[in-house]
């Protein structure tokens, strides 16, 4: 194998007087698939003009932030939005970038081999990464479970160094102060090579708790990003010196963002004059040169429902193209945006009341039992329900404590370790101030893993629920029997 180096590459071929025709702005870039959460995923039509609008904007945010000297580690699949426009904006800032996978991330990567190979982020030391918070949900377990083997002295030392994380962050200061972060966790920051200084999260919602952990271990700021694969993904991305949680930030300079009322759920813009509020809420729309032609329609067989969604989710508003989110926002006091629910993921009670299916994950994800939780509302049900993918080494742990012998699978269906884990997992939704309605009623736990390649979850870790609802029909109803 020969390597050879772009100048070197250049040089060999300056005698070819043949030129690349450069694509107007008109010009199809990319079919760009969505992740397929509800239902097939679907093509979306984006031109040169989108791409190079998102990266305007985003390297608007990022530009004295990134230099030529910093490193972007590309793990999350390719044929992936936030993935695609990130690493277009790194490279326009003059970052250098490296490719892993999330298998081989770091050194307990499930597909490395043993002992002889070191984990992508190590090799690579990246000073800059993007993450689906399914994989910091990860991170945070795994990390947690590794504090609870620790013994007495290391969990109360690695306590005392989260603490100062926590209090520096609600002076918006990043980390823990220069002792614990030197004593207690470089080892953690080791991890990902040991040199990175920011993290953006996109995809879905990061829990607040697991934002200020992830912070204070890696000792770095970690900010939300907000956009669709029919957006071209950067739509908006907070500010590096603000430590807010559950905020994704203004709208980049490349898009505009407006509130639709949505009565159905009470999400209104008038929710501003209300004491209780005092916030415009509302479905998000999308507007600017970074927004999709549409969706993709096959010239040979064409898909009718395709063609009424491109009539029906984007529309012109004041002469600027927008698109319905589905997702459903709110303007903070200090112009950022807040993502509180998605029209798809509210599931609605027998009193009228709605329940966030997203906000009751993220706070089940916080326990030490939960792998990966999915929350179910069943239509004319009186209660949520909720399937768990347990910790595995916790619910064996806990089945010792309980003098509860089995497999794995065994043990996920004796009602002694479902109560307790049950227990645990509301108790935590009590900490997180969920209301009586919002938390499940009854618990399931599900032996048998969700991954991508089961078709559970998308390529970036987002749940599919219609496929999980339906694998795990009989369970569901055995709830609510």
């Amino acid at each position: 194998m020969t390597l050879n180096s772009l100048e070197a590459l250049l040089k060999k071929d300056a005698g070819n007087n043949s030129e690349a025709a450069a694509p107007f702005p008109e010009d199809v870039a990319v079919i760009m698939y969505t992740s397929g959460t509800t239902g097939p995923p679907k093509g979306v039509v984006l031109t040169h003009a989108n791409i190079s609008a998102v990266v305007a904007g985003v390297e608007h945010d990022l530009t004295g932030a990134v230099t030529c000297e910093d490193v972007y580690m590309a793990y999350l699949p390719l044929a992936h939005i936030m993935e695609m426009a990130a690493e277009i904006c790194f490279m326009a800032l003059g970052a250098a970038l490296g490719f892993g996978t999330p298998h081989t991330l770091t050194d307990s990567g499930v597909k490395l081999k043993r002992p002889e190979s070191m984990g992508d982020a190590g090799l690579l030391r990246p000073t800059f990464m993007v993450f689906a918070p399914a994989v910091l949900d990860k991170v945070y377990q795994a990390i947690n479970m590794k504090r609870q083997n620790a013994g007495a002295i290391g969990r109360t030392l690695f306590e005392w160094g989260l603490a100062s994380g926590g209090r520096h962050f609600e002076s918006d200061r990043i980390g823990a102060n220069r002792l614990w972060n030197g004593v207690i966790f470089k080892k953690v920051q080791g991890l990902l090579g040991g040199r990175v200084k920011g993290m953006i999260t996109g995809s879905a919602p990061l829990s607040p708790d697991i934002q200020k952990f992830v912070q204070t271990v890696f000792d770095c700021p970690v900010r939300q990003g907000y956009g669709l694969t029919e957006t071209c993904a950067g739509s908006s991305v907070a500010f590096w010196g603000d430590n807010a949680t559950s905020s994704v930030g203004p709208p980049t300079v490349s898009a505009v963002i407006r509130l639709a009322d949505w009565p159905e759920g009470s999400y209104l813009n008038s929710d501003l004059d209300k004491p209780e509020v005092g916030m415009r809420r509302g479905e998000v729309l999308i507007g600017g040169p970074a927004v999709s032609q549409g969706y993709y329609i096959s010239e040979s067989s064409p898909n009718s429902e395709l063609k009424k969604k491109n009539e029906e989710d984007w529309l012109e508003i004041d002469g600027i193209r927008f698109f319905r989110s589905g997702d459903i926002g709110q303007i903070k006091p200090n112009g950022t945006l807040q993502i509180i629910d998605r029209k798809k993921d509210l599931w609605k009670g027998p009193n009228g009341e709605y329940v966030a299916l997203t906000k009751v994950e993220a706070a089940l994800k916080l326990s030490e039992f939960v792998d990966m939780p999915m929350c179910y509302g069943k239509t004319g049900g009186e209660f949520p329900v909720a399937l768990l993918c347990p910790q595995r080494a916790a619910v064996e742990a806990l089945a010792a404590e309980l003098g509860v012998a089995g497999s794995f699978a065994e043990l996920c269906r004796e009602k002694k370790v479902v109560d307790k884990v049950a227990e645990a997992c509301k108790a935590k939704c009590k900490e997180q101030k969920l209301v009586e309605f919002e938390i499940p009623k009854k618990f399931v736990l599900i032996s048998e893993p969700w991954t991508p390649e089961n078709d559970m979850l998308t390529a970036a870790m987002k749940l599919k629920r219609p496929i999980i609802a339906a694998a795990h029909k009989q369970e569901i109803d055995e709830l609510y029997a």
